[in-house]
């Protein structure tokens, strides 16, 4: 399965970043003639962990800002799941002036870029097909800084826990607002990187546990329910699967900043190929790291050390 027309799309997504400027760096304001500053556009992901969840695609079909479509775009589709743990598909690069971006709006297609039925959708195990939803549009929600005289790497994290969710046999879209919520965008100049090993991971009696990164302070109990949208964990930042081989995990491109960390446990008990919440899982940092409460430095990395201790609750 290839991913085509990569470099039209990072072209269109740094158009966008040229012309979405803050108030103060504005395109509408005559007087800025700022420092052009190279800057690469990227794609990651933050997966969806459905048993029976071989891949998932997307196809965006035009690029608009502040209203108004680019012209010159060629519709593209790109598989969203591959790109995991830090991984990333460089779509282009382009010059642009210091400032804030905004207003990014991408427009997900009725078709693939061959003219094909399925332009959304998932890829279940044995190889068939399962459209996720019709046309959308998705209006970033995220403002990034373009950081004079560096060279800046925008990273668009399109996170499919948060925008694909279950009901039944059938996967689809969360709705428009939800999905607007699930794509975060960053300078990778202002993130840093949280790494971790799990000595035993046994001890959270599951098929796949999830370590979720929250901004320090805004976790609670009630973020393991889904919300009206279908999601669970919905206001998490950025989250990752604890290896179950070796207790690795890496939550990448998470912005300056206090977090906590928190572990879920999921099982297929019923063998469906649907993952069912089992629980929050004890942990304690084998260090003086308090996972509670942990500061994320730009350009910089969070190792950390961690014991399960069961599930919380049993």
């Amino acid at each position: 399965m290839l991913l085509k027309n990569l470099s039209k799309l990072g072209l269109l997504l740094g158009l966008i970043l040229f012309v979405s400027c803050s108030e103060d760096d504005s395109v509408d304001n005559p007087d800025n003639s700022g420092e052009m500053n190279s800057t690469a556009v990227y794609l990651t992901d933050s997966p969806v962990d459905q048993a029976n969840v071989e891949a998932v695609f997307i196809t965006v079909a035009e690029v608009k800002v502040n209203g108004k479509a680019i012209e010159g775009f060629s519709k593209s589709t790109i598989k969203v799941s591959s790109l995991t743990n830090g991984s990333t598909e460089l779509l282009g690069k382009l010059d642009l002036e210091s400032g804030t971006t905004s207003n990014i709006t991408l427009v997900l297609a009725d078709t693939d870029e061959a003219g094909n039925e399925f332009a959304n959708y998932v890829v279940l195990a044995g190889g068939t097909k399962q459209k996720l939803a019709a046309a959308t549009e998705i209006s970033l929600k995220d403002q990034v800084e373009i950081v004079e005289g560096a060279n800046n790497e925008i990273v668009l994290d399109f996170d499919l826990r948060k925008s694909v969710k279950q009901e039944g046999e059938n996967y689809a879209f969360v709705s428009k607002t939800q999905l607007e919520k699930s794509v975060r965008a960053v300078n990778t100049l202002k993130t840093g990187t949280v790494k971790g090993n799990v000595e035993n991971t046994n001890e959270a009696n599951a098929d796949v546990v999830v370590a979720y990164a929250y901004k320090k302070g805004t976790f609670n109990e009630a973020e393991s329910n889904a919300n009206a949208e279908g999601v669970a964990f919905a206001n998490a930042t950025s989250s990752a699967v604890v290896s179950g081989s070796n207790g690795d995990f890496e939550i990448h491109f998470l912005e300056e900043g206090d977090y906590e960390l928190h572990f879920a446990s999921y099982s297929d008990n019923d063998q469906d190929g649907k993952l069912e919440f089992s629980g929050m899982v004890g942990a304690s940092a084998l260090s003086s790291i308090d996972l509670t409460g942990f500061r994320v430095e730009s350009k910089s990395e969070v190792n950390l050390q961690i014991s399960f201790t069961g599930l919380l609750g049993l």
